[in-house]
């Protein structure tokens, strides 16, 4: 995977008050708790939060976590805490970033080392809270919308909906992340390493072998299609 979360953390100084509570969500966010009990701040002030983000996340996430296809580094923005804290507990226990075909995720694991649990804790609630980025420029599918057939991802996403949600909301009961409002090609990218194995192949990583059986049956040519019609999702009203 790309640089999932975080940049090389610089050695910010942290408030007392911020370590405090931090602390307070840590051990939900880092357990996988429900949904609702992570996705909840800690009550470090946006400012705090904002603070260790820019500090530690910013030049490759983006100042409001947007995301840089540049260098490979996904938007964070939106995406649930429960879903952070899973992934970031994936890269420090080695289950993401471990394969040798994983270039991105060997560059992510070691870009959270000697970062303080309880800052990852107030990072990931505060960037649940951030409102999702809006397509730009080359954050859009790019390449992968050529000649490709949204229609056809449709029928193809029916599949993905009964864990994403019909609108790409997510859902953390089934460790399914938001798929609406993120980058196609990032999208593109995980969906090509899940068919390859290149995620989900490890057996610490129970939530990606969910997702790997569930693309058994894609081939890589049909990520094109879906992921034009994921890409449509975030002009959806999750009603619809």
């Amino acid at each position: 995977m790309s640089r999932f979360l975080l940049s090389p953390a610089l050695v910010p100084v942290r408030s007392a008050a911020l370590a405090r509570a931090g602390a307070v969500a840590v051990a939900t966010l880092l357990t996988g708790a429900t949904a609702q009990g992570a996705a909840q701040a800690p009550d470090a002030t946006p400012s705090a939060a904002r603070a260790l983000y820019v500090a530690d996340c910013a030049s490759c996430h983006g100042a409001d976590g947007q995301g840089n296809p540049r260098i490979d580094a996904p938007g964070l923005a939106g995406l649930s805490a429960a879903y952070l804290a899973r992934q970031i507990d994936g890269f420090r226990r080695g289950y993401r970033g471990r394969h040798p075909e994983d270039v991105e995720g060997m560059e992510m694991r070691p870009m959270i080392e000697g970062v303080a649990d309880e800052d990852l804790a107030t990072l990931g609630a505060w960037l649940a809270s951030l409102p999702l980025p809006q397509p730009s420029g080359d954050a859009a599918t790019g390449a992968e919308a050529t000649g490709s057939d949204p229609a056809r991802g449709e029928t193809l996403y029916t599949a993905c909906a009964v864990c994403h949600g019909r609108s790409g909301e997510g859902n953390d009961a089934l460790g399914a992340p938001r798929l609406a409002g993120q980058a196609g090609w990032y999208t593109a990218r995980q969906l090509r390493k899940f068919i390859a194995g290149v995620r989900g192949s490890d057996p610490d990583d129970t939530s990606g072998a969910s997702m790997r059986a569930s693309v058994a049956d894609l081939d890589p040519r049909d990520v094109p299609d879906l992921v034009a019609w994921v890409e449509m999702l975030r002009q959806r009203d999750p009603g619809e």
